[in-house]
């Protein structure tokens, strides 16, 4: 599944557990080795390497330097057992600087043996910038017993990072967690919740004060919310956000936005989610763009909490331009726009049919214009027209 790329380790101080004592049976507790490659590695910097094998870890490794290193391994067949309850695997800097230049690719965590906090994290990274995790799967062995509780979290300062082609499965908690900077970058792989649709999973968070977050080709499948856009750090709004032909899918909601972010959406699937597909919460002044598309509510068509739930796209506050999009087969409001502080949107050549409603909309100043509408069970509702521009649609 993932091309494993070569290092020329005769360039690098190289450091392999297996050097140290661990076994990677997968029943031999390998902690103390691990944790004296660690030491060793942290000196100077270096490939802390992870061989094929199985490896037990029963307490965090704490990987603190000021210095470069890679933590690698040889792909899918190097297991990390994560058997406790706290962060896994631990990035900090010696002096509380950020660390920069680090590379985690190449090897596999599996959840095992014992609950977790969903706050724990398999890979915990404070002030991490320009730097790469690629090509990791997160998994458990058992996902009622030692499910994953989260995958990685970017705290503090998270900037110039990629995250590319990492697969969690059946997580708990939260996907990618990601502070405060700028050009983040989520490329491929996949994030799959435990299909509840209504626990505390998220799949990507973005807690604040972050610009040029980039997100393509990702699946977000099967959580509480997929993607969640808001200020809970408390250090201000988020600023830019790019989502590109990624998959939101089967949550409880899709994407939702509380903060005043401008969040830019090219060719969305976001899709049969419960409560909304894409949710703008109220008091902000948040701006979304989504060009080209489908917000579709296939796998929702019973909807258990009419009249608020089964939506396409619900905004409370700020606005929006929608251009070129699909929006069907919702079984609660195709576009809904309760509140008249929602002006200045513009929904233009949409093809909006077979939801419960295909528009339920007011406002002041905005444009709906070179739509078409069919086969929706209840006529449109649009008011707010007095300062507006309604014209050339088809059936709306």
């Amino acid at each position: 599944m993932f091309e494993v790329q070569s290092v020329d380790y005769a360039k690098h101080k190289f450091f392999n557990i297996r050097d140290y004592g661990a076994v990677g049976d997968g029943q031999i507790d390998d902690t103390h080795a691990i944790v004296e490659t660690i030491a060793k590695c942290m000196e100077g910097g270096g490939v802390f390497y992870i061989p094929t094998g199985t490896f037990v870890v029963r307490s965090s490794l704490i990987f603190k330097t000021n210095y470069r290193f890679t933590i690698t391994g040889d792909g899918l067949s190097s297991v990390l057992l994560w058997e406790f309850d706290d962060h896994l695997i631990v990035i900090l800097s010696q002096d509380g600087s950020e660390l920069s230049h680090l590379t985690i690719r190449d090897f596999a965590i599996t959840s095992r043996a014992v609950l977790k906090p969903l706050d724990k994290f398999a890979i915990y990274a404070q002030d991490l910038v320009q730097s790469q995790i690629e090509h990791i799967i997160i998994n458990s062995n058992d996902s009622k017993s030692s499910p994953v509780s989260s995958g990685i979290a970017m705290v503090g300062v998270a900037d110039t990072n990629t995250i590319r082609d990492v697969i969690m499965w059946k997580i708990k908690g939260t996907g990618i967690q990601i502070g405060y900077g700028s050009e983040i970058r989520i490329l491929g792989g996949r994030i799959v919740g435990a299909g509840v649709r209504f626990d505390q999973s998220i799949g990507i968070h973005c807690t604040g004060n972050n610009g040029g977050v980039h997100v393509d080709n990702t699946d977000i499948i099967g959580l509480g919310i997929g993607m969640l856009i808001d200020n809970s750090s408390g250090v201000g709004s988020n600023r830019e956000i790019f989502i590109s032909h990624a998959t939101i899918d089967s949550n409880g909601r899709g994407l939702i936005i509380r903060d005043n972010s401008y969040v830019s959406i090219i060719g969305i699937w976001a899709a049969s989610s419960t409560i909304d597909q894409v949710f703008i919460d109220v008091n902000t002044t948040a701006l979304l763009s989504i060009s080209g598309g489908t917000i579709f509510n296939g796998g929702v068509y019973e909807c258990p909490k009419q009249p608020d739930w089964c939506n396409g796209l619900t905004v409370h506050s700020g606005t929006f331009i929608l251009n070129g999009v699909e929006i069907r087969n919702n079984n609660g409001r195709g576009i809904w726009i309760p509140n008249k502080s929602v002006t200045q949107y513009q929904i233009i050549s949409c093809r909006i049919f077979a939801n419960g409603q295909g528009l339920n909309v007011t406002g002041s100043s905005f444009m709906i214009t070179n739509n078409v509408c069919n086969s929706n069970q209840l006529p449109n509702t649009i008011s707010g027209t007095e300062t507006s521009i309604v014209m050339n649609n088809l059936g709306c």
